[in-house]
C-alpha cells in the first residue's frame, strides 16, 4: 500500500530550473542598463548553470519541470546575448566620447598669424608687466576657443586681466572677437586662459592677438 502511495506521489519541482529561470529574467531586465550589466552578465551565467543542472535532473526523472529547465535555459541564453550587445555597443558609445573630450582637449589647430603661432609678443612698454605663451586655436562640438597661458610679471598682483583675440574670414574680414578674463592674479602667477567665441571653426580662418587689459 506505501508502495502505491509513493509511486503516485508528483515528483518535486526542480529548485535549479526555478532558480535558473529567476536569474535569467534578472539579467534579461537589467541587461539594458549600463554598467549594471556587467553583473547582469554574472547572473546569467549562473543560471545556466542551474538550467544546465535543473535539465539534468528532470531528464533523469528524480525531478519534475523539464519545460521550466528549458525555458530558463532559453531566457539565460537570450540575456547572455543581450548583455554582449549593450555592452558592446555601450563601450563604443563611452570610447567615442572619450575620443571627443580628447580631441577638445587638444583642439585643431588653425592658421593664424605668426605672432599667434610662435606666442604673443607684448608691445614695448608692456614687455615686463606679462608674457603669453602657447597659444593654440581648439574646436570641439559645442564652441571655439583660443588657448594659453598668461604669466603676470608687473610686480604686483592684477586685480583684473583680460585677454582678447580679433578673428577673421577667409576673406580677411573681421567676424568677431575671442575674449577670456580673470581676477586676482597675484605677481608671477600663471593663467591658463580660454578665450571663447559664438563664431563657429567654418567662420574662422584666421586669428591674432588683440590686446590684455590688466590693473
Amino acid at each position: 500500500m506505501s508502495d502505491q502511495n509513493s509511486m503516485s506521489q508528483p515528483q518535486p519541482k526542480s529548485a535549479a530550473a526555478i532558480v535558473a529561470l529567476v536569474l535569467g529574467i534578472i539579467g534579461l531586465v537589467s541587461s539594458w542598463v549600463p554598467i549594471v550589466n556587467s553583473f547582469s552578465f554574472f547572473f546569467v551565467l549562473i543560471g545556466i548553470v542551474f538550467g544546465i543542472v535543473g535539465l539534468v535532473g528532470t531528464l533523469r526523472g528524480k525531478k519534475s519541470g523539464k519545460a521550466m529547465a528549458i525555458a530558463s535555459l532559453l531566457v539565460c541564453v537570450i540575456a547572455c546575448a543581450i548583455v554582449l550587445a549593450t555592452q558592446s555597443a555601450y563601450s563604443k558609445a563611452i570610447d567615442e566620447a572619450t575620443k571627443g573630450a580628447v580631441s577638445s582637449s587638444s583642439g585643431s589647430s588653425v592658421t593664424g598669424t605668426d605672432a599667434a603661432a610662435t606666442g604673443t609678443e607684448p608691445a614695448s612698454g608692456d614687455a615686463a608687466k606679462y608674457s603669453i605663451e602657447g597659444e593654440e586655436f581648439v574646436t570641439d562640438a559645442y564652441n571655439c576657443k583660443i588657448v594659453g597661458i598668461y604669466t603676470n610679471k608687473s610686480g604686483a598682483k592684477q586685480n583684473y586681466v583680460q585677454v582678447s583675440y580679433t578673428l577673421f574670414d577667409a576673406d580677411g574680414n573681421q567676424i568677431g572677437t575671442a575674449f577670456a578674463n580673470t581676477s586676482n592674479l597675484d605677481d608671477g602667477g600663471t593663467w591658463k586662459f580660454e578665450a571663447s567665441t559664438l563664431k563657429s571653426a567654418d567662420e574662422i580662418a584666421t586669428w591674432k592677438f588683440s590686446e590684455v587689459s590688466a590693473w
